[in-house]
């Protein structure tokens, strides 16, 4: 089931990001990278949660997770260099591996509190 969320939450966040010039209002300074924040680290918990249910240590989730977040990141910032209006920066990929990692932790942290969460 996470490995399906998983695949969709990346699939939406790739498609928001290839909209060319989004005209979003911005109520607050640094907004975009709360936006990298929250996307990446949604994806960061059910990435971590997906290893975590496939019976990897949360250790070993944790890192994998980390790894899955760069990569993603760094194809997405990539991948906006051609989007007119979207720019590729490294801000954005280290507010990506934030929220990424701090996803990634939650989900070490997350079953201890609520076990049925890797039960099936």
């Amino acid at each position: 089931m996470y490995l399906a969320l998983l695949i969709l939450w990346a699939l939406l966040t790739f498609v928001l990001t290839s909209i060319p010039n989004p005209d979003i209002p911005v109520h607050f300074r640094f907004a975009d990278k709360a936006a990298h924040l929250g996307f990446y680290g949604v994806m960061g918990v059910l990435c971590g949660l997906w290893r975590r249910a496939s019976g990897c240590s949360a250790q070993q989730a944790v890192l994998q997770t980390l790894l899955f977040i760069a990569v993603a990141g760094a194809i997405d910032e990539v991948h906006q260099h051609w989007i007119p209006g979207r720019t590729m920066s490294l801000l954005d990929w280290a507010a990506d591996l934030l929220g990424g990692g701090t996803g990634a932790a939650f989900s070490a942290v997350l079953p201890r509190i609520f076990p049925f969460l890797l039960t099936e």
